[in-house]
């Protein structure tokens, strides 16, 4: 395998964000029901209800951004993608930059935006770094598996 484009290396940041956003639905679907549960079981249903609703809403909107991403990176990434390796890099990625945001929303004294903004950076950039460094991929060095030699055509010859 030679040198990975840049549309390519791109492609693959872009997947990566749509692993981030598939790993967010399983986690906002089961936080938004354990917090509707607890808020409802503290006393005030209206509010495990908005939460519940919420949490759903927001997970029906990462099932659209998982899709429109992969709809639109995958013809442009390349063929190693579609090996495990491509899928357990990108979710992988995906989730750790999902971990990344939840650190920082939660514990860390930043700013909302930059809360959400610098992990879908991080996690498009290493996207794109990790980007044909997979596992199961040949190593730069390696040579090329021997082909057979076949004779060469003369002109006029069959």
């Amino acid at each position: 395998m030679g040198r990975i484009d840049l549309v390519g290396r791109a492609a693959f940041g872009l997947l990566c964000l749509a692993g981030m956003a598939g790993v967010a639905v399983p986690v906002l679907l089961s936080v938004g029901v354990i917090a509707g549960v607890v808020f409802a079981a503290q006393g005030d249903p209206t509010k495990g209800l908005i939460v519940w609703l919420g949490a759903w809403a927001a997970a029906a909107f990462a099932v659209g951004l998982f899709v429109a991403l992969t709809y639109a990176a995958w013809p442009l990434a390349a063929d190693w993608i579609t090996e495990w390796p491509g899928y357990a890099t990108g979710f992988a990625t995906g989730g750790a930059g999902l971990a990344l945001m939840a650190a920082l929303v939660f514990l860390a004294p930043v700013p909302l935006y930059g809360a959400v903004l610098a992990p879908l950076g991080a996690t498009f950039g290493a996207g794109v770094v990790v980007a044909g460094r997979l596992a199961g991929l040949r190593a730069p060095g390696a040579q090329p598996p021997e082909r057979p030699r076949v004779g060469r055509r003369r002109w006029g010859s069959r």
